[in-house]
């Protein structure tokens, strides 16, 4: 009897040229968002703290400051990071690229890496790292800072954690120092639960739950709030303003247990941009259609159309930052340069 053989097609899926270019305009508006706010910032002889600093992924981008000092409480994500500072001080850029491949970081090679630089520190004049709390006193030893960044931290900590961390970033900047925050936002305050990093498919939840999250640990599920804008315009002038105390609950503390901080604002928000739409890309919607594109292209008085290219979105984003309203209104991130007072 002949052999019967199957016939093999190759699947294309009719949508993914929308989220190749939603990826590419994200890409393109990482980094413009960097070069409009933080790049000016890292001087040759300046000293940054990365606070939450993860996998170490900004890393690469703060090296041509004087010195670097990253704060992890998550000791996976802090000898991450470690290999990562390891790779740029010998300029391994192959192991570099290695540690940015998913597939390479399920790997026996991996946790060897993980194993060596944890039984054998890193010991650097430009970086350090420790394995602690963001907020933690001992920070203050590496000295005053000219520029902290925290980076996509404050959704996914509670109230009372981002409240000690503001008290403590104030007192760790130098004057007049520089405090960079990116964060989620939404025009009004929304919470919701994923199953892992990077995962768009969330699930409504209460404050109560998410502040569940929060102290049980990621294996209960990520957290993720979303904050108006105006509440970090309020937590960096007071972190312990008593009117958080409605919207935040048993999260609220009335003052800080660690800090002495003055009656005056803490810190004064110099500029801030929005940026990333959601894109979708089901089948029962137009294709190259974003969630938001068409309330903001409506709100501009343009004509509601599908996006074709990556110029038109981050032709449309420009728009939304030209006005505050907008701003409050449209695009999921934020990054807020906020200046010591």
């Amino acid at each position: 009897m002949e052999k019967i053989t199957a016939t093999v097609y190759e699947t294309v899926d009719p949508h993914q040229w929308v989220t190749d270019l939603a990826h590419e305009a994200w890409k393109a508006r990482d980094r413009e968002v960097w070069a409009n706010n933080i790049q000016d910032l890292i001087t040759p002889d300046a000293v940054i703290l990365d606070a939450g600093c993860g996998l170490g992924r900004l890393l690469p981008r703060l090296w041509s400051a004087k010195k670097i000092v990253m704060v992890e409480p998550d000791l996976k994500r802090f000898l991450h990071a470690s290999v990562v500072a390891k790779c740029l001080i010998s300029e391994d850029q192959e192991l570099l690229k290695k540690l940015q491949d998913d597939d390479f970081v399920q790997t026996d090679e991996y946790e060897r890496l993980l194993q060596e630089i944890h039984s054998s520190p890193l010991k650097s004049e430009k970086v350090h790292l420790l394995n602690d709390v963001m907020q933690s006193n001992a920070i203050s030893e590496y000295g005053t800072f000219d520029l902290i960044v925290c980076s996509h931290i404050f959704e996914h900590i509670s109230l009372d954690i981002i409240q000690e961390s503001i008290a403590a970033f104030y007192n760790f900047l130098k004057p007049n120092g520089s405090l960079m925050i990116f964060a989620c936002k939404s025009p009004i305050l929304y919470h919701f639960r994923a199953k892992k990093e990077f995962d768009q498919r969330y699930i409504l939840i209460t404050r109560e739950e998410f502040s569940d999250i929060c102290k049980n640990g990621h294996s209960t599920g990520l957290g993720v709030r979303y904050m108006p804008f105006d509440l970090y315009q309020t937590l960096l002038a007071n972190p312990f303003n008593p009117t958080l105390q409605e919207t935040f609950g048993d999260e609220f503390k009335s003052q800080s247990e660690f800090y002495q901080l003055p009656t005056t604002p803490l810190f004064t928000i110099k500029q801030w941009e929005a940026y990333h739409s959601e894109f979708y890309t089901h089948k029962t919607m137009e294709v190259g259609t974003y969630i938001e594109i068409p309330q903001i292209q409506a709100r501009l008085c343009r004509p509601i159309k599908p996006i074709e290219s990556v110029a038109e979105i981050l032709e449309l984003e420009h728009q939304v930052n030209q006005n505050e309203t907008l701003k409050k209104m449209y695009l999921n991130d934020i990054v807020v340069v906020a200046k010591k007072n």
